[in-house]
């Protein structure tokens, strides 16, 4: 049985690599941050947008959450993510990137089922952890704690709290597959036309 819990969709990367924002580019007509929306709508409500302003699209009519410390990286969203779920009565955060166009259909039931009393369910594929596509059990005043001493890794919060592993097969293709630039974009179209 799946825990309360909410996706956070983490849209607040500063997108250098390709000089404008990330989460608009488009993939098979659709904006990476569209498809974020639809992957994560699969999984189960409610969702939220993590950023690190309020000039992301709105036209999804979901909560917005601005980081409240600039500059944190993804710890920003985490934190933003535990807010979000507490006042929701959620239990846990199902923690995503909005560059991630092919994460498995199973995913946050994976990682629920194995999570167990740990703090986090981290998918690993291709001998990576995925922690941008993490379950993580609420614990805010813990991860305040942890950013008000200096702490920015997402990992290095997980391995504080516990970290449950979860092998994934992706002997074909891998479903953690991020877009970081127009290259790893154009593989991404291609990939689509071919599957």
């Amino acid at each position: 049985m799946l825990p309360k819990f909410a996706t956070i969709i983490a849209c607040g990367g500063a997108g250098k690599r390709f000089g404008e924002d990330k989460a608009l580019q488009l993939l098979a007509g659709e904006t990476l941050l569209a498809r974020a929306i639809r992957i994560a709508r699969s999984y189960g409500c409610p969702i939220a947008l993590a950023a690190r302003n309020a000039e992301i699209p709105r036209s999804e009519s979901l909560p917005v959450l601005l980081d409240e410390q600039p500059d944190l990286g993804p710890i920003s969203a985490l934190a933003s993510g535990f807010a979000f779920s507490v006042r929701g009565d959620c239990s846990h955060v199902l923690l995503l990137a909005c560059d991630q166009p092919f994460l498995p259909d199973d995913l946050a039931k994976r990682l629920a089922d194995a999570i167990g009393d740990n703090g986090v369910a981290i998918p690993v594929s291709n001998g990576h952890d995925q922690n941008m596509a993490a379950l993580w059990r609420c614990a805010p005043n813990k991860l305040k704690d942890y950013i008000a001493g200096g702490g920015r890794s997402l990992w290095r919060f997980g391995e504080s709290v516990g970290i449950t592993r979860v092998n994934w097969d992706d002997s074909d293709a891998d479903s953690f597959t991020d877009i970081d630039d127009r290259v790893q974009l154009a593989a991404a179209e291609e990939r689509l036309r071919t599957e």
